[in-house]
């Protein structure tokens, strides 16, 4: 059971992942309005966390796992870019990446917000 409930947070992981990469870019004014928030508090989640999402969290306990210094902010992406190219980026590579997508994402939801209702 415990597997299948990683394996569920895993998948919730994947879709938050990919709404923090493509919410601003979503046609519907509704996901832009969530994708703004939805991504600022998660990034001072991850601070107030240890440097870790909640999934991570969630996932290395019902795995019966241990947290290694890798399991912090940023771990997942390395793995996702892992999973798809055969490269794990450096941390300091994926920290500034996050960075620059996320607060970008960030600003265009709120321009397209401004554009549509303005």
């Amino acid at each position: 059971m415990r597997r299948v409930l990683a394996s569920l947070t895993r998948l919730a992981h994947y879709a938050s992942f990919i709404f923090i990469v493509i919410g601003c870019a979503l046609p519907w004014w509704q996901s832009w309005l969530i994708h703004a928030p939805f991504v600022l508090i998660t990034r001072i989640h991850w601070r107030l966390n240890e440097r870790r999402c909640i999934f991570t969290t969630w996932e290395v306990q019902l795995l019966g796992g241990e947290f290694t210094p890798d399991h912090e902010e940023g771990w997942f992406v390395k793995e996702v870019f892992e999973k798809f190219t055969g490269w794990r980026p450096a941390t300091e590579f994926t920290r500034r990446l996050m960075l620059v997508w996320m607060y970008g994402g960030v600003t265009i939801s709120l321009v397209r917000l401004w554009l549509h209702f303005g």
